[in-house]
């Protein structure tokens, strides 16, 4: 017999949220102050190994393994990053483009855009969208094309957490803090730099990614 989604949460270790929100909050604060190196940039991918572990235990079948391969994509895209080399902006680009098609396939799946809620919450979505790209596309210069294509794979990861047919308040409000989190990292970068920018990014995207695993959890109870 399958367990339920609301019988696998049950088994998640009681420890493993706020082990997570205690590695969050350590990598927040060393960030802040300035801390750099290696070691820095794995202290940065150990939140989200963490949601894997938890997603492990309270997903099942193709869900979870979607849910997996778009965290171990991002945890790759946090890395790459957060490392200083040639190409990194690119090479971390493309691993998080991987990530939100996993994510945005695993919502598709449930997704119905016929019902009133999908438009009262995707019609924003493309509003914001459609100004963010009037605004940031000009900027990014030669990465304009990559950055176009990573942009209608986040909008189309948000449209699919808007039409879930699910109990989806909570995947929706991570998808739109994950667009919210990409869109200060394009501005910081292309535009014009933002105070306390890293700090606003990676708050705004823990805080998406934990939404978007628990969301996933609700939205097939």
């Amino acid at each position: 017999m399958t367990a339920t989604p609301s019988n696998l949460s049950i088994r998640v270790p009681t420890h493993l949220p706020t082990t997570f929100i205690a590695a969050a909050l350590t990598y927040l604060i060393l960030d802040a102050a300035g801390l750099r190196g290696p070691w820095m940039a794995l202290l940065k991918t150990l939140p989200i190994i963490l949601l894997a572990l938890i997603a492990r235990h309270r997903l099942s079948g193709s869900t979870r393994g979607l849910t997996l391969a778009a965290l171990a994509l991002s945890a790759l895209g946090d890395l790459l990053l957060a490392l200083d080399f040639p190409g990194q902006f690119v090479y971390g680009l493309s691993a998080f483009l991987l990530a939100q098609l996993a994510y945005a396939f695993n919502f598709l799946r449930g997704a119905d855009f016929r019902c009133r809620r999908s438009v009262l919450r995707g019609a924003p979505v493309l509003l914001v969208a459609f100004l963010l790209a009037q605004l940031l596309l000009p900027a990014a210069g030669e990465l304009a094309p990559a950055v176009a294509v990573y942009f209608l794979a986040i909008v189309t990861m948000a449209l699919g957490a808007a039409a879930h047919r699910g109990n989806s308040t909570l995947l929706f409000v991570g998808a739109v803090a994950f667009m919210a989190s990409d869109t200060l990292i394009a501005i910081h970068k292309f535009v014009t730099p933002l105070p306390m920018a890293g700090t606003a990014i990676m708050v705004t995207y823990y805080s998406a990614q934990m939404a978007l695993l628990y969301g996933i959890g609700r939205a097939r109870a």
